[in-house]
């Protein structure tokens, strides 16, 4: 859409990347976080059933148990993500020769992948945790949760925007 906007793409109007961003947006927006629901959602119940079970015995310092727990978390992410949303979006269209159907299953690239991304996520969830059992305000790790996300997404935004210009002016 950035490319639409800024150097006028023949084949859409503004109006249309206008409605475009308008009504997709939104979609995305739900898709996402209903991904993000299915993948991350069992990860965190498990360490926080981890978190209660441990507080009996141990007390407030049961909080600590998610870090050593983070590799078995990683797991449950990755299964998560590999059997709850779909893996292959191609499905063979448009794909070359050489295409094969996504194959279910953990690899190390897999698990590295899924640690990468559940590591923030319990981070964050252990700072916020850490703060209620010290009394402190939350406002500043949620203010500084959303600026990294938000820097972050830009450019994301702006890498992926880049390449779409160097796809599209080298005519493939």
């Amino acid at each position: 859409m950035f490319f639409d906007i800024v150097h006028g793409n023949p084949h859409r109007t503004r109006e249309d990347v206008l409605s475009m961003m308008a009504i997709q947006t939104p979609i995305l927006g739900i898709i996402a976080a209903i991904g993000s629901i299915l993948v991350f959602a069992l990860p965190q119940a498990f360490q926080a059933a981890l978190v209660a079970t441990w507080h009996r015995m141990v007390g407030s310092r049961a909080r600590f148990a998610v870090l050593p727990a983070l590799p078995l978390t990683a797991i449950l992410t990755w299964y998560y993500y590999d059997y709850l949303t779909p893996s292959d979006l191609i499905l063979g269209i448009n794909a070359g020769p050489d295409w094969k159907p996504y194959q279910h299953g953990i690899s190390i690239t897999r698990y590295i992948g899924a640690l990468a991304f559940q590591t923030p996520v319990t981070l964050f969830g252990f700072l916020h945790m850490d703060a209620g059992f010290r009394g402190t305000s939350k406002w500043p790790l949620l203010g500084a949760a959303a600026l990294l996300t938000i820097t972050i997404a830009g450019i994301w935004g702006y890498v992926t925007a880049q390449r779409q210009i160097e796809l599209l002016s080298s005519g493939q």
